[in-house]
């Protein structure tokens, strides 16, 4: 490790794909509702352009998190409801939607010894958690995750981008060479991160969201990657 990680004092985690699984539950719905649309004679590569542009067009909007997925699914399926000539399975598409809604409410999968990783890097480190969404589901999960016990703070917001890091640093007086992201996503978690002059360790998620993906810009001293959480006691 190049000497100059040794100045970190505080680490920041993001919280889904890098703590526990979360995409899984949207990957599965989505592959769901595909299946269950085609079976209207629809195109399935027209359905997933038509769920890709209202899905980019509800995060701007609206933002995320499940209330939001969900009323993705519900729009699409009014819509190609309408124009099938073949009835789409009903009961199928209630399954569907209530599936995946009961995942925000179940205690979350952690990765392997997330909760053990924290505990050992506390004694150490300040921690905290940075993730985005919708704050009462967000704040769901940290909670019975148990994650709340093993930081000193957690910040729940609407999008992580440049600005949120900057006010972040600036709000608690921390400084950026002093700071470092642990994330599974490029655009959300390593890349802002860098460009504010942060430490940042990413930990590819095999799922990770397509709106949350996008290439490393800066592979320097200050970039590094793991291949599980548990990894990171080799490091700090």
């Amino acid at each position: 490790m190049d000497h100059s990680w040794k100045q970190i004092k505080q680490i920041i985690f993001d919280a889904d794909d890098t703590l526990w699984e979360n995409n899984i539950y949207y990957v599965q719905a989505t592959t769901d509702f595909l299946n269950l649309i085609e079976t209207g004679g629809f195109n399935r590569s027209d359905i997933q352009k038509a769920f890709d542009d209202l899905e980019l067009e509800v995060v701007k909007e609206r933002g995320y998190g499940s209330h939001n997925f969900v009323y993705i699914l519900e729009e699409l399926f009014t819509r190609y409801k309408k124009e099938s000539t073949v009835p789409l399975d009903e009961e199928q598409f209630r399954f569907i939607t209530k599936r995946f809604k009961d995942h925000p409410t179940s205690i979350p999968q952690l990765f392997p010894g997330v909760i053990e990783t924290l505990r050992y890097l506390k004694t150490k480190y300040r921690l905290y958690v940075l993730t985005k969404g919708e704050y009462k589901e967000q704040q769901g999960k940290i909670l019975r995750a148990g994650v709340h016990e093993c930081v000193q703070e957690y910040f729940i917001l609407p999008e992580k981008n440049d600005a949120a890091y900057r006010k972040l640093i600036e709000e608690h007086n921390w400084q950026a060479h002093e700071t470092c992201m642990v994330g599974n996503s490029p655009k959300s978690d390593i890349n802002p991160a860098l460009r504010q002059g942060m430490f940042a360790i990413h930990i590819p998620y095999r799922d990770t969201w397509k709106l949350d993906d996008e290439p490393i810009e800066v592979r320097d001293g200050r970039f590094m990657e793991l291949e599980s959480f548990e990894a990171l006691r080799t490091v700090f």
